[in-house]
């Protein structure tokens, strides 16, 4: 995953701090249109917003990430993203009970390998449950999975695939994870200047502020 490759690549080498400054909008949103550079320790990142709505976000060096998509602006924001192709997760056979476990929840890909990049929740857990290898296990001492479980793509929250849990019913699951071609991304990035010479920019879960390049 994008994101997951920048939290790790750039720890300890690039100076990067959790955002932190004050967002700024530019009077005219065609201000944003420009090539914004950061550099330091032998990183390089760079975004290219263009006129015709279409980016680049890249990071150099020994990291080596390139991301073409679109960007727009949603309230004081900058997302840069992508639109991935079709994606599919489907039921394998009737789901089983498993008395040893709260819930069980297999996926993988058609070629028999462990799906990665989907997580499952519902109404009462505590947050996301990220899969692990290809399949996610509650154990009977975090209490029972009761109501609608939800499967989503980490990388956009998009739900993939719901069932309902009863008390005593099926509780192991097992699903064919079609993936798209190109996995999803978006990333934020907020102007700090009325110029938006100054741009600073998700890089992970911190950020580096990037400044304009001038022709």
């Amino acid at each position: 995953m994008l994101r997951l490759i920048c939290v790790s690549a750039l720890a300890g080498l690039v100076a990067v701090a959790p955002a932190s400054s004050q967002t700024v909008l530019p009077p005219n949103q065609q201000l944003l249109v420009g090539k914004y550079h950061f550099e330091e320790e032998g990183i390089a990142i760079d975004v290219s917003l263009n006129a015709d709505s279409t980016a680049v976000y890249s990071i150099g060096g020994s990291v080596g990430i390139r991301a073409e998509g679109t960007w727009d602006v949603r309230g004081d924001k900058i997302h840069i993203f992508n639109k991935p192709g079709q994606v599919k997760l489907e039921q394998v056979g009737a789901p089983t009970r498993d008395p040893s476990v709260a819930l069980r929840v297999v996926a993988q890909l058609p070629d028999g390998s462990p799906a990665e990049g989907l997580a499952v929740t519902w109404p009462d857990a505590a947050g996301l449950f990220y899969m692990s290898d290809g399949k996610n296990e509650t154990r009977l001492e975090e209490g029972p999975v009761i109501g609608e479980v939800g499967i989503e793509r980490e990388a956009d929250s998009k739900e993939l695939a719901t069932f309902v849990m009863k008390a005593g019913g099926p509780n192991s699951y097992r699903f064919t994870y079609y993936p798209s071609d190109v996995e999803p991304f978006d990333f934020e990035a907020r102007a700090l200047d009325a110029q938006a010479d100054v741009l600073e920019v998700e890089v992970g879960s911190a950020s580096a502020k990037l400044q304009r390049v001038r022709d």
